[in-house]
């Protein structure tokens, strides 16, 4: 049975590594063994000031001296998650959803220099979603995906549309199956689904019937638990989440995240990690045709 491939998003590390000193990020993820790092790039208040060039060189090469791959950027749908500043971007009106497609084109060529298999997409909304606009909000956010998916597909990368809860995005799409209506609608087949736990958590019947409710457009995961830690501190089922996945031959990254680090970061990466492979372990004996008995029935 393959193997899951686990990667960290980098940003919850904090600002400070992230932009400052990322060498830190790449030598604590690959003495735990991990396989990737997923990126966020410095825009607004985020970046420290780091210009993009520079950014975007470091992780060049500290990919290479680590042997790390960088699983996904993922685009900053807010500066410091600021619905008022004048660079917050969402799906669902057409002036911010022209600066998302924007902004996400600079983040697709990230990726491709970076060799980035996908791009972390998200609805966001600013003005409340409602029946009276529910439909025209569809129709910018449709138009804006449809243009993101253009410009993926001349990279050769694609995009994971993430599902939200509606405390933090706004009550509109919030759930797998709302996402993939929302895919189904722009007639794209670059674009799938990034199932966020966390968000899940509080949105989702069972984990399990969420993944299955993806598929087949499952192409990435954020491992975070119902309390925003690492996987193991909260309540999401994740061995069901592995059954789910083991079963529809998810190939895609476990990325892990917690925010904030609770006890601390190093402390948070590897506890992650370990309790996933421990997960995966007993899942792979349960779905073993061994399981229980010690023996496959067969003649």
């Amino acid at each position: 049975m393959k193997q899951l491939r686990f990667s960290y998003f980098q940003l919850t590390f904090g600002q400070e590594e992230t932009y400052l000193h990322p060498e830190r990020t790449y030598q604590r993820l690959k003495g735990l063994g991990y396989d990737a790092i997923e990126l966020c790039p410095p825009k607004g208040r985020y970046g420290l000031g780091v210009k993009m060039e520079d950014y975007v060189a470091t992780h060049r090469k500290l990919k290479g001296d680590y042997g790390l791959e960088v699983s996904c950027i993922n685009e900053c749908w807010g500066e410091m998650w600021d619905p008022f500043s004048p660079h917050y971007k969402t799906l669902t009106e057409p002036k911010t959803a022209d600066l998302a497609v924007s902004e996400t084109r600079v983040t697709l060529d990230i990726a491709d220099e970076l060799g980035a298999p996908s791009v972390t997409v998200a609805v966001a909304t600013h003005d409340e979603i409602t029946a009276d606009n529910v439909t025209e909000s569809t129709a910018v956010a449709v138009d804006a995906l449809r243009r993101m998916s253009s410009d993926a597909r001349q990279r050769d990368i694609r995009l994971v549309f993430e599902a939200t809860n509606h405390l933090e995005m706004g009550k509109y799409v919030n759930t797998v199956m709302n996402h993939k209506r929302m895919i189904e609608l722009t007639g794209c087949d670059n674009i799938g689904i990034q199932i966020d736990w966390f968000h899940a958590s509080f949105e989702e019947l069972n984990p399990y019937e969420a993944v299955m409710d993806a598929q087949p457009l499952l192409w990435h995961m954020h491992f975070r638990d119902s309390n925003s830690l690492t996987p193991g501190y909260g309540t999401v089922d994740f061995k069901a989440v592995i059954r789910a996945i083991k079963k529809a031959g998810y190939d895609g990254y476990c990325t892990i995240e917690s925010a904030p680090m609770v006890p601390d970061a190093d402390t948070a990466a590897k506890d992650g990690i370990d309790y996933l492979r421990f997960l995966e372990r007993i899942v792979e004996y349960q779905l073993d045709p061994r399981f229980p008995n010690g023996y496959a029935v067969r003649l």
